[in-house]
């Protein structure tokens, strides 16, 4: 991806995040000066407070579209980066809103449930759709000190690199596949949210990020002997 284009991009990028930004605000003037802040595990209200506490995920976007131009010194992930900055900012503007909708509401009271649909479903459903996405680009991501799964195995063998990306991408993709239609069957069967969130992390760190870890380690160990 050339540089023009690649500046392009950011700026598109930018100017969603800045719209974002826009519409929150006009959003939270709407909200009443007090509003819920914090839920439990089971989605239950136990927190109130300021409604501009919620701009915070809204100004996150912005700092994080200038992540492509820290790997000028990698114009090989340029195209790679900017992709995955292009997913990970759709999924927290994503998650912003659908906080910003929820605690809207003006008959949250502290010790009320909020109806988990929409944050115990749809955010495992995003994260899921997220790494399969970044996992069809793990492969072709070149060794570099800032994007990427960075161990002293992979950094220091290219080899090794190359097939812990490998592997990642193939898992990613497939967990990602798998647990979008495992939790598409329990919402039709009316199972709990709350519980596939859980399973949604534990997927994240044990499998998805733990297992390629552990991959390099063997492939380098492996190589050594």
């Amino acid at each position: 991806m050339k540089t023009d284009s690649i500046n392009k991009w950011i700026a598109v990028i930018l100017g969603i995040a800045i719209i974002n930004l826009i519409a929150s605000i006009l959003f939270i003037l709407q909200l009443p000066e007090q509003v819920p802040t914090h839920f439990d595990i089971n989605w239950v209200c136990d927190g109130y407070g300021s409604r501009w506490i919620h701009l915070l995920t809204a100004i996150l976007p912005i700092f994080l579209v200038f992540t492509p131009l820290l790997h000028r010194k990698h114009p090989q992930n340029q195209k790679v980066n900017v992709i995955a900055m292009l997913c990970v900012n759709f999924y927290l503007i994503g998650l912003h809103w659908i906080m910003m909708i929820t605690v809207s509401s003006k008959e949250i009271q502290l010790g009320d449930q909020v109806d988990p649909i929409l944050i115990s479903w749809l955010l495992p459903l995003f994260l899921s759709a997220l790494f399969v996405v970044l996992g069809n680009y793990l492969p072709v991501i070149r060794p570099n000190q800032t994007m990427g799964i960075r161990l002293s195995w992979t950094l220091e063998d290219e080899n090794c690199w190359r097939k812990t990306h490998r592997f990642a991408g193939r898992l990613w993709v497939i967990s990602g596949l798998l647990m979008t239609g495992l939790i598409l069957i329990a919402l039709a069967c009316g199972m709990q949210g709350e519980l596939w969130t859980l399973i949604v992390l534990f997927e994240v760190i044990a499998i998805d990020i733990a297992a390629p870890c552990i991959y390099a380690y063997l492939h380098r160990k492996g190589a050594e002997e």
